[in-house]
C-alpha cells in the first residue's frame, strides 16, 4: 500500500520536522541534483533542534542552492505517513522567489538546474510533486507574481 502525503492549511500542524522549498528564479523552478541519489529534488530537509521552520527553510535553501537573496513565503503544511502506516512526519512547504543565484556551497548537491516543470529524474513521487507545483503556481498567479 502507498501512503500518500496529506496537505493541511498553513499553521494547522504542529511539530514541523521537515521543510520543502519550492524555488523560483527568472520564471523557472530551481532543482538540486543530489550526488548520491543521482536525481533532482527540491531544496529542503530537517528542522534542527532550536530552529523554526522558517530558519530551516532559509538554511536548507542556502546549503543546497547557495541562494540567500530571496523572499521566502510559507505555503502549507503536510503530513507524510511512513511506510508502516502508523508513524508520520509533519512538514511545511515554502516558496522562495530568488532575486539572484549564489555559489553552491560544498554539500550533498552536485549542482542546481532551472526547469519549467518537475524534471523526469525526480527523487520523490513525481505525481505528488506536480500537484504541489500546480498549487504553488496558482498561488503565484493569485499574488500576481506569475
Amino acid at each position: 500500500m502507498v501512503y500518500r502525503k496529506k496537505n493541511y492549511f498553513l499553521g494547522q500542524l504542529s511539530d514541523i520536522e521537515f521543510v520543502v522549498v519550492l524555488t523560483r528564479y527568472q520564471d523557472k523552478w530551481v532543482f538540486c541534483f543530489h550526488k548520491r541519489r543521482e536525481s533532482f529534488e527540491n531544496p529542503g530537509g530537517h528542522v534542527e533542534p532550536g530552529e523554526t521552520p522558517m530558519q530551516a527553510a532559509k538554511r536548507e535553501l542556502y546549503e543546497e542552492t547557495g541562494i540567500t537573496d530571496c523572499e521566502i513565503i510559507p505555503l502549507w503544511d503536510y503530513e507524510q505517513p511512513w511506510d508502516d502506516g502508523i508513524h508520520k512526519n509533519n512538514g511545511r512547504f515554502f516558496l522562495a522567489i530568488a532575486h539572484s543565484l549564489g555559489e553552491l556551497p560544498e554539500s550533498e548537491m552536485e549542482r542546481i538546474e532551472l526547469f519549467e516543470d518537475v524534471p523526469e529524474n525526480f527523487t520523490y513521487d513525481r505525481e505528488d510533486a506536480i500537484k504541489d507545483f500546480e498549487m504553488a503556481k496558482n498561488m503565484l498567479k493569485a499574488w500576481d507574481r506569475l
